[in-house]
């Protein structure tokens, strides 16, 4: 059987994560091939994955735009799912994935359900408010788990290798290129970087990197304003 679907999944010491997320995809129905673009991990990411049969890629740190097309660009199958290494997957949401773009040959691709694991009231909204814009004015963060036909992603040129809002900005290429899919099949989120910094602390910083770049900050800017509330 030919590969149906690559995943991309970009890293930086995930050791703790990466090899359940790997043992899942394998044991999925769909054939997949997994491609780990990693940004000089200085723990054993790379040789975990590696022994558990994935591709391994090397990128830098600190641009994740870059790091998601260099795994893209040895992408062998017609379809490239982007996948965070902290994310999981609704059972049998690969096959969904795949089921379903072949049945709407007019979707380009799109995106999971999101789901915080969390009972946070806070996050619960974040992922209620996230489904509803990924549905609705077609914006897809990473952590919904973009997807999107091979020939398509070339075709818009892959992300912009900046420092931050990447998804977003490729979000926007993608629904002014064609339809795109929600699918209700859930992606799980792991909830780390709310709780390690505060939950409401991380909300208004993530909103306030949205406003900023909406009125045309740099992505250094960006970037810097970004580390610097950490």
């Amino acid at each position: 059987m030919e590969v149906q679907l690559s995943v991309v999944i970009p890293t930086l010491n995930e050791e703790k994560n990466i090899a359940d997320l790997i043992d899942y995809l394998k044991n999925e129905k769909v054939k997949t091939e997994i491609i780990i673009s990693d940004a000089d991990s200085s723990d054993q990411t790379r040789e975990i994955a590696a022994s558990r049969g994935a591709k391994v890629v090397n990128s830098r740190q600190g641009n994740r735009g870059l790091q998601l097309n260099k795994g893209a660009e040895i992408a062998s199958a017609p379809l490239i799912l982007f996948l965070h290494a902290d994310s999981t997957l609704e059972n049998s949401a690969l096959n969904s994935l795949v089921k379903k773009m072949k049945r709407k040959p007019d979707k380009i691709g799109g995106c999971f359900s999101l789901k915080i694991e969390s009972e946070h009231p806070l996050l619960k909204f974040i992922s209620w408010s996230s489904n509803l814009r990924a549905r609705y004015l077609n914006l897809i963060f990473g952590d919904q788990g973009m997807f999107i036909k091979k020939e398509i992603f070339k075709k818009l040129g892959g992300f912009p290798e900046i420092e931050l809002m990447e998804d977003w900005e490729f979000s926007r290429k993608m629904a002014e290129a064609g339809e795109l899919l929600f699918l209700d099949k859930k992606i799980y989120t792991s909830a780390r970087r709310w709780e390690e910094y505060g939950v409401l602390k991380t909300i208004l910083l993530m909103h306030k990197i949205k406003f900023l770049h909406m009125l045309g900050y740099s992505p250094q800017k960006l970037k810097k304003i970004y580390h610097d509330a950490r």
